[in-house]
């Protein structure tokens, strides 16, 4: 499927985008994990968050070129996102709803009708 920008509907670019952020930003973290000088203990997490920004990074990117198989792991990490950053919220960072409420709305863009017949090549 060919795609350009005009023919994308516009839930599925804001979900794509978002998911897109969201790889950015656990990569950011990664290196801000490194750079806290805790010496080893550092490398585990910030490992983990290369790993899983670079993935949701990757299924952000699908999504965009129209992968119908990126549907599925965009809505698991956006689910996942949404209950955590939520908690962190809840736990006395107010801040973090932003990206509970952005991951919503990943969630609703990926999910939204159009977005899934659009996906499928029916429209």
């Amino acid at each position: 499927m060919t795609v350009t920008s005009a023919s994308r509907p516009l839930g599925l670019t804001i979900a794509a985008a978002a998911t897109i952020a969201f790889g950015a930003f656990f990569l950011v973290m990664a290196v801000l994990s490194l750079a806290s000088g805790h010496g080893t203990f550092s490398a585990g997490p910030a490992i983990a968050l290369v790993l899983w920004g670079g993935l949701v990074g990757f299924c952000g990117v699908a999504l965009w070129r129209g992968a119908r198989w990126s549907r599925g792991p965009v809505v698991a990490a956006a689910l996942l996102h949404v209950f955590a950053f939520a908690e962190f919220a809840m736990n006395g960072a107010p801040v973090a709803l932003i990206g509970s409420v952005v991951a919503l709305a990943s969630l609703v863009g990926v999910l939204h009708p159009i977005s899934r017949v659009w996906l499928n090549g029916e429209a």
